[in-house]
């Protein structure tokens, strides 16, 4: 077989097995007989990793030719995709019961008290939120829940704000790069990044807002633009309390190319925040010292400890941090980028504060690269990819025709995209239908949450919880049985085995519900396909 005819053939495959996944997409997949064995094809993402070797294959034979479109149009239409199609699985994951108590009906149950007026208070426990986190970002929502309240507008703002930061990645790119076309590949890889995924899918974080704010701010910086630079990182600030760790990382950068002083400006301007914060302000609203520095407990009981024990141990440091586990979230974060931040340390430099955190905590969630823990490394390992694809441009210049080195920066794409395409793969499995198409029992649970009053005080399990977050008031079951007017259950769901001490009985309309000498009856005002809606008993 000819090379041209070979290359044909692969085109062919690649179209297959392109209709294969929507056929999985659309219908769920099907078994393949095989002998005495069934072959399930169901999960699109296994077809997707199935094309992915065709294509590098056919990539290394013939690069396919670009279409002739203009970069910045390019660029629109990737943010449009990657808005459209991360609405839509982000609300339809809602509306299927897949988002959470925490971390979205509480944020939604926040931004909502703001805006009624009853302040930054949720009761998922029952507390001031800014004794949990610092994000007074929250009021800039409040117009959006005066028109559209609920889970729906904040997951697609988040997702639009996400989708925006690929204008500013395009930015970033095109002075070092000198090409506008190549500037829009990098904002396509950002919009490909199986971390920028993995925090779009994770419910809502205010600090996920972060991601576009620092792109911002990278962009501004290098324009010499200090107003909106510095308005970029006063709302980054405002997502959380330690969004000061990438202030700090801009300061170095800012050393590193010896901006001596928007340097030091920058590094107190976060480091003051952090203290603040963590020092007075949350302790204040939460009646008790910052909680979350158990994380860190092996490095000490304050922030100042901690700096002070990771400066003067570097070698205990650097121990904690080459476990298998930190180091496969590190090489998952650069696999994506094709490996391309280490050819730039320097501007790796405003990653460093967040990243060290990351790898230092004993809890796996801030090491994991799909983890609303990455927006404050994110944004710089992009830029520290443009520069070092920058690196790879300057080798491979001048080397004589036919040299390897000038396939390197093509080659270096390439491998970016398919590795960011294996490694996302699992996102596509949210296109299927049978992930938002609803069934009749999830018709069911709407039916019965319809009859709770509004402003009514609710007791329901998690997954039910930021469905009904517009309230003052609302439990994550089994907490405030005896303080609340309804409680929601699914009843095919007992015995719980993450609540081993609690019983349910029930006889007939009355169900009693046991925590050891604890005792709750309730009435059972509607009941569908095994969901139960109940109030206290008289």
């Amino acid at each position: 077989m000819s090379r041209v005819s070979f290359v044909r053939f692969l085109d062919s495959l690649t179209v297959v097995l392109l209709a294969l996944l929507v056929g999985v997409l659309l219908t769920g997949g099907w078994s393949i007989p095989l002998g005495q064995w069934q072959v399930p094809i169901t999960r699109p993402e296994n077809v997707l990793l199935a094309i992915l070797p065709v294509l590098a294959l056919r990539w290394r034979l013939r690069f396919p030719a670009l279409p002739a479109i203009g970069a910045r149009p390019l660029v629109a239409l990737g943010v449009l995709a990657y808005a459209l199609v991360f609405s839509f699985i982000t609300v339809t994951r809602h509306y299927a019961f897949r988002t959470h108590a925490l971390d979205l009906g509480q944020y939604v149950q926040i931004i909502w008290n703001i805006t009624q007026g009853y302040g930054a208070y949720t009761s998922m426990p029952e507390m001031h939120a800014w004794g949990d986190h610092l994000s007074p970002i929250f009021y800039l929502f409040v117009p959006l829940f005066l028109l559209v309240p609920g889970s729906v507008p904040v997951l697609v703002i988040q997702t639009a704000s996400l989708a925006a930061g690929a204008v500013a990645v395009f930015a970033i790119a095109r002075r070092p790069l000198g090409d506008d076309r190549l500037a829009a590949g990098f904002a396509g890889l950002y919009l490909l990044n199986p971390s920028l995924h993995g925090v779009n899918l994770r419910d809502f974080h205010p600090a996920v807002l972060a991601i576009p704010l620092l792109l911002a701010a990278v962009a501004w910086f290098d324009a010499n633009r200090p107003i909106p630079f510095l308005l970029a990182l006063l709302l980054t600030l405002s997502t959380r309390e330690d969004a000061a760790l990438p202030v700090i990382g801009f300061g170095l950068w800012a050393l590193g190319q010896r901006r001596w002083a928007w340097g030091a400006g920058l590094s107190v301007m976060g480091l003051g925040w952090l203290l603040l914060a963590t020092g007075w302000v949350m302790p204040f609203f939460r009646g008790a010292p910052y909680p979350h520095l158990q994380r860190f407990a092996h490095l000490g009981g304050s922030v100042g400890e901690i700096v002070l024990n990771l400066a003067s141990h570097p070698l205990a440091t650097l121990a904690h941090m080459a476990t298998g586990d930190r180091l496969l979230y590190l090489a998952a974060l650069l696999a994506p980028l094709a490996f391309l931040p280490l050819l730039s340390p320097r501007d790796l430099l405003p990653a460093l504060p967040a990243l060290l955190v990351n790898l230092q905590s004993r809890d796996p969630v801030l090491f994991h690269h799909r983890s609303q823990y990455t927006a404050f490394v994110l944004p710089f390992l992009v830029l520290a990819a443009v520069s070092g694809y920058r690196c790879l441009m300057r080798w491979s210049a001048g080397r004589a025709r036919g040299s390897p080195l000038l396939l390197m920066p093509r080659a270096a794409l390439a491998l970016a995209v398919l590795l960011s395409l294996a490694l996302g793969a699992r996102t596509v499995n949210d296109l299927g239908v049978d992930k938002w198409r609803l069934s009749g029992r999830q018709r069911a649970a709407y039916a019965v949450m319809a009859l709770i009053p509004a402003g009514a005080t609710v007791s329901a399990q998690e997954r039910y919880v930021p469905h009904l977050a517009l309230r003052p008031t609302v439990f994550i079951f089994p907490t405030g049985l005896d303080r609340s007017e309804y409680v929601l259950l699914d009843g095919l769901t007992y015995p719980w085995r993450d609540l081993p001490d609690y019983a349910l009985d029930r006889q007939g309309e009355m169900v009693v519900i046991r925590a050891g000498a604890s005792e709750h009856r309730f009435a059972v005002v509607a009941e569908q396909v095994g969901y139960l809606l109940l109030r206290p008993a008289p």
